[in-house]
């Protein structure tokens, strides 16, 4: 998983983290020697959260960070980066966010000392998660004069849930072949299984009868959910939209409801 929130997962496992500490020496192979010793870590917790969530090209431009004046400057190359200069809310400064801090209340790049993830804004308060704050990893509380401006990341969205699909036409041609043939006989058994899983899902069906064959027992539950959503939504359902036989609109409904599947014609 990448994006925001992996981000700020990952910073948040940092919490309570002492010095010295893995990160230091992590960042130290990785950077060699002149890292030796107790090292300033707040922009190198920021290099080890990019990275243990895959945002390392995306907040540092894949490269390693210990100065932040340097990954700061590096966001304004990229024009990525929003000097505070316009107050808290003037800015829009958000979750995300890696903001970065001049304790003289500057918001020149060069004058920066710290630097942060943001986790919420709350009014005139910016809530961070911060490495080598007060020589551990800690959630703050911070406010305009000692923010110099932020950098924001292009994260990626990651991408939506590819449901598999569950067809109208499949699903009466099963209601019809599956009923009159054999016990356990299923004319579309991936599909019906899909279905049942939903029912299933849903409290209406046992997990014995969710075998792909679309049978009573599943026509019965299908019937027993179509009352329960019209009278859920108001819909007044009545004879053959609740008759258990399935419909382009409470299959859609079904699958949307579960999440488990997406209707097709």
């Amino acid at each position: 998983m990448t994006g925001r929130e992996a981000m700020i997962t990952s910073m948040e496992k940092l919490l309570g983290l002492g010095e010295p500490n893995f990160v230091q020496d992590w960042y130290r192979k990785r950077n060699g020697a002149a890292y030796n010793g107790n090292f300033p870590w707040c922009d190198a917790s920021i290099t080890w959260a990019a990275v243990d969530s895959g945002n390392y090209d995306t907040v540092c431009f894949g490269i390693d960070w210990a100065y932040t004046v340097a990954h700061a400057a590096r966001f304004a190359a990229a024009g990525e980066w929003t000097p505070m200069v316009n107050g808290i809310t003037g800015s829009g400064i958000g979750r995300g966010d890696i903001v970065f801090f001049d304790w003289d209340g500057s918001s020149s790049i060069a004058a920066i000392d710290h630097v942060g993830i943001v986790t919420s804004v709350s009014g005139s308060t910016v809530l961070t998660i911060e490495g080598n704050t007060a020589n551990v990893c800690a959630r703050r509380a911070r406010y305009v004069h000692d923010i110099a401006g932020f950098g924001r990341p292009r994260y990626k969205t990651p991408p939506a849930a590819i449901l598999p699909t569950v067809s109208l036409k499949h699903v009466l041609a099963a209601q019809k072949a599956d009923s009159a043939g054999a016990q356990g006989s299923a004319k579309y058994r991936t599909e019906g299984r899909l279905l049942e899983d939903a029912l299933k899902a849903k409290g209406l069906l046992a997990a014995k009868w969710v075998d792909g064959s679309l049978g009573t027992k599943t026509t019965e539950a299908y019937s027993e959910w179509q009352k329960a959503y019209s009278a859920k939504h108001g819909l007044h359902w009545t004879g053959t939209d609740v008759n258990g036989k399935a419909g382009p609109t409470s299959l859609k409904a079904l699958g949307t409801e579960t999440g488990l599947f997406r209707a097709v014609a």
